[in-house]
C-alpha cells in the first residue's frame, strides 16, 4: 500500500506561493536562550491588571534612538506559556520580539498568569480574563512617553490571536491586531477537531513534522513508481494507479477522522453537561483509556483533570465570531499552509466575521506550521542538532504591514 501522507494531514493540506523578503533575516536562539542586540535595549517590567488584582511580569525591548516608537504586545497560545513561548528549544515570542525591536518596533512579552514571575492561577484563567490582561498591557505601554500611544497593537498566536480580536471589539481597543493561526471555530469544535487529528496522527505516524511526513511519502511514492516500471507499466498506468491510491487514502482518512471526531465531540459534551468535576473526570478517564489501551490510569486521570479546569470549561463555549463585527481597527490574519493543529479554513471564517471591517488583510504562508516555524531544511545547526526558527516570511510580512499603518 502506498503511504502518501499521514491520514489526518491529508484533509488540511493546501499550497500557496509566497516570496521571502531578502532583508527579513531571523536570528536563531542559542541553547542558552539569551539573545543580545546592539539595536535595542531590554527592560524587565511589571504591570497590573487592577480588576483581577494580579501583577504580570515581562520583558520590554525598546529600539535605540530618541523615539517615541510604535509598539506591540505579544499574546501566547493556549496553555501555560512563559514570555518567550518556550517549547523545548523553540522560543517563537523571543525571536519575534528580537526581530521587530531591531526593526524599530518596541515589543512587550510577558509570562502568562501563574507562569514565571507573573501572579495568578493559569488553569483558572479564562479567555475573557486573558483579554483583560492584554488590555492592561496595552494601557501600560500607552502610559509610557517613549511609545506612540496611537500605534500600539496586539500580536497573538493561536488563542492569543483570538484574545487580541476580542480586545479590539471592546473599549480602549488596540491600534491594530495581528493573528497567527487564530481559530474561527467555536471552542469545542476546534478542540474536538484538534484532538481527533492528533489522535490519528499519533496512531498512524510518529514523525514530528509535516515536512518529514512529506519526505517519507515522496520516498515511498518513488519506490512504488520504480516497482511498477520494472513490472512493465507505462506512464499513464502509473499515473492512474497513483491517483486511485491517493483517492482511496483520502476517503479512508475522512472516515477515520469522522469517527474520531464524533468520539471527541461526545467526550467534550459530557464535560459540558457534567458540572461536577469529579464525576466528569471519572467518565473522561474511562473514555481516554478505552481509546488508548497504552495509557495508564495516572496519565488518563491527569488528562481528565486538565479537561475540567475553569479555562477548559470556559473555552468549550468560547465563540470567536462574537464581537468581530465591532472590530474597526486594522487586522492582519496570518496562517500557515502546514498547520495541522488549526486548519487553514479558520482564517476564512475570521475574515467572514470581519467583513464589515475595511482594513482586514489575510495571507497564507507556504510551508509554515502552527508554531510559525520556517521549513526544517532552513534551520541552523547547534551541536549537530537543527534548531527551529521563526519563519522569515512571517517576520517580513508583520514588519511591512505595521510600517504601512
Amino acid at each position: 500500500m502506498l503511504r502518501l501522507a499521514v491520514l489526518s494531514s491529508i484533509l488540511f493540506l493546501s499550497t500557496a506561493v509566497q516570496a521571502v523578503t531578502p532583508s527579513a533575516q531571523v536570528r536563531s536562539v542559542p541553547p542558552s536562550g539569551v539573545v543580545q542586540s546592539s539595536k535595542y535595549r531590554s527592560e524587565e517590567v511589571a504591570f497590573t491588571n487592577s480588576a483581577a488584582h494580579v501583577t504580570l511580569a515581562g520583558t520590554l525591548t525598546i529600539p535605540l534612538g530618541p523615539g517615541p516608537f510604535p509598539a506591540v504586545v505579544l499574546l501566547s497560545d493556549m496553555g501555560a506559556q512563559d514570555r518567550d513561548g518556550t517549547a523545548r528549544s523553540y522560543r517563537p515570542l523571543l525571536m519575534l520580539a528580537d526581530y521587530l525591536s531591531q526593526q524599530g518596533i518596541a515589543v512587550l512579552r510577558f509570562d502568562d498568569r501563574g507562569v514565571g514571575k507573573s501572579e495568578g492561577d493559569n488553569a483558572a484563567t479564562t479567555t475573557a480574563e486573558r483579554v483583560k490582561d492584554a488590555q492592561a498591557a496595552v494601557a501600560f505601554l500607552r502610559a509610557r512617553p517613549d511609545m506612540v500611544p496611537t500605534r500600539i497593537g496586539l500580536i497573538g498566536h493561536g488563542e492569543g490571536g483570538n484574545v487580541g480580536l476580542v480586545a479590539a471589539s471592546q473599549a480602549e481597543a488596540p491600534s491594530f491586531v495581528i493573528t497567527l493561526a487564530a481559530t474561527g471555530q467555536l471552542g469545542r469544535e476546534m478542540l474536538a477537531t484538534q484532538q481527533a487529528t492528533q489522535h490519528l496522527a499519533a496512531a498512524t505516524d510518529t514523525s514530528q513534522t509535516l515536512g518529514k511526513r512529506r519526505l517519507l511519502a515522496a520516498q515511498e511514492t518513488k519506490k512504488q513508481v520504480e516497482k511498477m516500471r520494472a513490472e512493465g507499466a507505462n506512464s499513464a498506468q502509473i499515473e492512474t494507479a497513483l491517483a486511485q491510491q491517493q483517492l482511496r487514502e483520502k476517503i479512508e482518512a475522512q472516515k477515520l477522522l469522522s469517527k474520531a471526531l464524533k468520539r471527541q465531540q461526545a467526550m467534550l459534551e459530557i464535560i459540558r453537561q457534567t458540572a461536577d468535576d469529579g464525576q466528569a473526570q471519572a467518565i473522561v478517564t474511562n473514555m481516554l483509556r478505552q481509546d488508548d489501551s497504552t495509557l495508564d490510569p495516572g496519565q488518563a486521570r491527569t488528562a481528565a483533570i486538565r479537561m475540567t479546569t475553569p479555562w477548559y470549561r470556559s473555552y468549550l463555549n468560547f465563540d470567536p465570531q462574537q464581537g468581530l463585527a465591532k472590530v474597526t481597527c486594522p487586522v492582519l490574519l496570518l496562517h500557515g499552509t502546514d498547520d495541522v493543529e488549526v486548519a487553514l479554513s479558520n482564517m476564512a471564517q475570521l475574515e467572514k466575521g470581519l467583513k464589515a471591517n475595511r482594513h482586514v488583510t489575510m495571507q497564507r504562508l507556504e510551508e509554515v506550521n502552527h508554531g510559525f516555524q520556517a521549513p526544517e531544511a532552513t534551520w541552523p545547526v547547534f551541536n549537530s542538532l537543527p534548531q527551529p526558527v521563526f519563519s522569515p516570511v512571517a517576520l517580513a510580512t508583520i514588519r511591512d504591514w505595521i510600517r504601512q499603518l
